[in-house]
C-alpha cells in the first residue's frame, strides 16, 4: 500500500517564523527574475519577466542598423541546436561562446564584428528596459530591506541574478547600508580584495549581483570595472551584463566568479547554521543550480527554501534537485518537496486559518486560476477536517507582506524608512 505524502502548512509557517526570528542565524535571500514582476505600475509589471523582456529586446534590436540579418542568423542557430524558445540570456551566452572561437574569422555565418555588435545592442536594450524606479508605494523590496535592516548582526546577504537596481533602491530608501563589491564615490571601482579580505561593519548588508548590473561598466582599454549610470564617455566602455560563466577575457570573468564564490561561501559556512531563501528563481541557470546543490550536499548545517510562484510541475529542475538534496525544500503553489518527499499541502483538522493565511489560501484566487489546481473549500476561521491548501509565498509580493506581518516592522505608509 502506497501512503500519500502530505505537507502541513502550519508546520511550515512555524518553521519560517523560527528561522527568520533567530537573531544569530545567518539568513540569505536569492532574488530571481520573477521578483520584479511582483511590483506593478498602472496594472503592469514594473519590469517584464524573462519571456516578455526577450520579446521586447528582440523586436528593438531587429530595428537597429546592421542587426537584423545577424540576429536572425543567431536565432536560426539557436533553433537548429534545439533551443526553440531562446531567451535574451541564451542569446548572450551563445554570442559569447561563438565569439570565443571566431577570432578574425566567421563562425556559423557570423563575423566577430557582427557578434560584437549584437552583444552591445542586446545589452544596451536590456539596460534601457530594466532601468526602472520603485514606486513610492509599499512593495516587497521595501519589506525585504526593512527585514534585512533589522538584522544588525549578522549582516543580511542578498544574491540576485537580476540586472536592475531595485534591490539597491529598496535598501537605500529604507536607510540600510550595504556593500556590493565597489569602492569609491565619483566612479566606484570593483575591488575583489575588499570582498575577500576586508572586514566590513557587521550591520552592513551584502549585495551580490551574480549576473552583473545595468550600472556596471568595463573599460576594455584599462580593464577597469566601474559603476556608473552615465552614458559611455569612451568607445572602449561597455556594459557588463554576463548571464553565464563563459567570459572572453579576465576582466569580465573576475566579478562573475567573485560573486558566485560569495554564494558558495555562504552555503559552505559550517561554523554556524545558514538558511537561503530563493524567490522568483526558476532554476534555469545550471551553474547556479550546481553551486546550490553541491554546497548544500556537503554542508548539512545549511538549508535552502525555494519559494515558487506556480505549480510544482512547472519547475522540473527544482523538483529534481530537491529530490536529491535533503536540505533543499521546494515550496510550490500546489505541492512541495520537503526532505526529498513530494506531497500536497494539507492543513490538519482544527488548524486556525489566521495562523497561515499570510502565505496560504484554502481556495485558488483569480491570479492562480491558470495553474490548473482544483479549488479548495471556502475560507473559515477554523478547519474541522483535513483540507487542501495552496501556497502563495512564492509570490514576492505575498512574501513581503509575510515579513512585515510576522516581524512587526512599521512604515510611514509611503514606502519610507521604518518607524
Amino acid at each position: 500500500m502506497v501512503t500519500k505524502v502530505t505537507h502541513d502548512p502550519l508546520q511550515l509557517v512555524k518553521q519560517l517564523h523560527e528561522i527568520l526570528a533567530v537573531g544569530k542565524l545567518k539568513v540569505g535571500f536569492f532574488l530571481g527574475a520573477g521578483c520584479p514582476t511582483a511590483v506593478s505600475v498602472d496594472g503592469k509589471p514594473l519590469i517584464p519577466a524573462i519571456e516578455g523582456l526577450t520579446s521586447v529586446v528582440t523586436e528593438q534590436v531587429l530595428l537597429r542598423e546592421g542587426c537584423r540579418d545577424p540576429l536572425n542568423t543567431l536565432l536560426s542557430i539557436l533553433k537548429e541546436d534545439g533551443d526553440q524558445k531562446p531567451t535574451i540570456e541564451s542569446m548572450l551566452n551563445r554570442i559569447r561562446a561563438l565569439r570565443d572561437v571566431a577570432g578574425a574569422s566567421t563562425v556559423r555565418g557570423l563575423t566577430s564584428a557582427q557578434l560584437d555588435l549584437l552583444d552591445r545592442e542586446l545589452s544596451q536594450r536590456i539596460s534601457e528596459i530594466v532601468t526602472r524606479s520603485l514606486p513610492i508605494e509599499e512593495n516587497p523590496y521595501y519589506s525585504l530591506a526593512r527585514y534585512v535592516g533589522m538584522q544588525n548582526a549578522p549582516a543580511g546577504q542578498i544574491f540576485t541574478t537580476n540586472y536592475d537596481l531595485l534591490v539597491e533602491q529598496g535598501l537605500e530608501t529604507q536607510g540600510v547600508p550595504y556593500f556590493d563589491g565597489f569602492i569609491g564615490s565619483a566612479r566606484p571601482f570593483f575591488d575583489h580584495r575588499a570582498i575577500e579580505e576586508d572586514e566590513l561593519p557587521p550591520r552592513w548588508a551584502r549585495l551580490w549581483k551574480l549576473h552583473g548590473s545595468v550600472n556596471w561598466r568595463v573599460d576594455n582599454k584599462t580593464k577597469v570595472i566601474f559603476r556608473s549610470l552615465e552614458k559611455a564617455t569612451s568607445e572602449h566602455e561597455e556594459l557588463l551584463i554576463h548571464p553565464s560563466h563563459r567570459k572572453y577575457d579576465e576582466s569580465r570573468r573576475m566579478p562573475y566568479f567573485v560573486m558566485m564564490d560569495q554564494l558558495r561561501k555562504f552555503l559552505r559556512n559550517d561554523a554556524e547554521p545558514v538558511v537561503l531563501f530563493l524567490l522568483g528563481y526558476s532554476f534555469s541557470d545550471d551553474h547556479v543550480n550546481e553551486i546550490i546543490a553541491e554546497n548544500l550536499a556537503v554542508n548539512h548545517r545549511a538549508a535552502a527554501f525555494a519559494l515558487q510562484y506556480k505549480k510544482l510541475t512547472d519547475y522540473d529542475a527544482a523538483e529534481k534537485l530537491a529530490c536529491q538534496v535533503s536540505n533543499l525544500s521546494v515550496l510550490a503553489r500546489d505541492r512541495a518537496v520537503i526532505r526529498r518527499e513530494v506531497g500536497c499541502w494539507v492543513a490538519r483538522p482544527a488548524t486556525d486559518f489566521a495562523t497561515i493565511q499570510n502565505i496560504f489560501s484554502l481556495s485558488i484566487d483569480e491570479q492562480a486560476s491558470d495553474q490548473n489546481v482544483e479549488p479548495g473549500s471556502q475560507k473559515v476561521a477554523t478547519m474541522e477536517e483535513a483540507t487542501p491548501c495552496f501556497f502563495f509565498g512564492g509570490d514576492f509580493a505575498h512574501f513581503g507582506k509575510f515579513l512585515d506581518s510576522a516581524f512587526g516592522v512599521g512604515t510611514d505608509g509611503n514606502g519610507g524608512a521604518p518607524i
